[in-house]
């Protein structure tokens, strides 16, 4: 999670927002583990989602982020319990190659991914943003279970991604875990990416 948006794409890819559906919204709320490995370094955070809404908690040195999404909005918050602060950013132009309506078109077989029933899809898209290559592991729920795969950008910036959730539990979500918490204090993303090494688009980007 060393810089944005690249590193949002596989974090946002159950983002059950337009621009991600076609990745197949789930539609059951549930819990799991999240291993997150971009170019090689591993992240391993939680997740929770009830349709229309996630709650992603990342581990970092000195900090303990908490990404919450809404389906409804082009715009994400990070809650930093830490520091008394939430930041608001624009989602990354880049999730934009997540709505082609070939991804899910090349479905290769039946898997068991970490005790979950799931369906393989061939992943081959490209829009303005890049070309995605690789492959994706959906439940019947659409809840997306791993993902392998590759990002290049049109300037030729090449990024790995493996994505697997574990140890999943479905079932209703408590509502406060998606709820922003009172006094804490709003700032812009500038003031506060530098502190995390990430690079967050203004809320207001279009």
């Amino acid at each position: 999670m060393r810089v944005l948006p690249l590193a949002l794409i596989p974090l946002l890819v159950t983002a059950t927002g337009a621009r991600a559906a076609t990745l197949g919204e789930a539609r059951v709320g549930f819990s799991a583990e999240r291993i997150l490995v971009i170019d090689g370094h591993s992240y391993t955070g939680r997740m929770w989602q009830m349709p229309g809404v996630q709650r992603h908690e990342q581990e970092l040195p000195g900090f303990r982020p908490v990404f919450i999404l809404h389906a409804d909005s082009a715009v994400g918050d990070v809650v930093l319990p830490q520091l008394h602060t939430i930041v608001e950013f624009a989602m990354p132009r880049a999730l934009s190659i997540l709505a082609s309506p070939a991804l899910l078109q090349k479905p290769v077989g039946q898997e068991v991914v970490n005790g979950v029933a799931t369906t393989r899809y061939a992943v081959d898209a490209t829009a303005p943003e890049g070309h995605a290559a690789g492959s994706l592991w959906l439940s019947r729920d659409g809840i997306p279970i791993k993902c392998e795969g590759r990002f290049e950008t049109p300037k030729g910036k090449v990024s790995t991604i493996r994505w697997e959730l574990r140890h999943l539990q479905l079932g209703p979500q408590n509502a406060a875990l998606f709820e922003m918490p009172n006094g804490f204090t709003k700032l812009p993303p500038e003031a506060i990416a530098p502190l995390l090494g990430m690079k967050l688009a203004p809320a207001k980007a279009q």
